[in-house]
């Protein structure tokens, strides 16, 4: 069912070495099977309805993250790494939960609650 709605791709964008996994949304949800994470505790879902990505980061078997990639600075996309993300445009960054590590940003991430329910992790994109 959901697992067939998404697909694992991998070199694209600023994210090049990071697995990125294209989430259909299913009523304001974005279902993400965890074998999305093959070898990484960060994957980036990317969706038609958002503007920016989001960077799910798997702190373990049962708790997840999900961080919108985009600067709190001035809205500008954020590139994720294994430790963190970065703002190319003002040299912002931003620890794996969010919070500002280097100014000129002032403001954590925007986060989405995500759980696991069985295989999948669900993000819920509503407001």
């Amino acid at each position: 069912m959901a697992a067939g709605l998404g697909v694992v791709l991998n070199g694209l964008s600023s994210c090049a070495s990071m697995p990125v996994y294209k989430a259909v949304d299913e009523q304001g949800a974005l279902m993400i099977p965890v074998s999305s994470f093959a070898a990484a505790n960060t994957l980036v879902v990317r969706n038609a309805k958002l503007e920016y990505d989001i960077l799910l980061v798997k702190k373990n078997e049962q708790e997840f993250h999900a961080l919108y990639m985009m600067c709190t600075h001035q809205d500008n996309p954020l590139t994720a790494t294994s430790t963190g993300l970065f703002c190319a445009s003002h040299g912002s960054s931003f620890d794996l939960e969010g919070r500002v590590t280097k100014a000129p940003a002032n403001k954590p991430l925007r986060t989405f609650p995500a759980q696991r329910i069985n295989d999948f992790i669900k993000i819920n994109i509503q407001s």
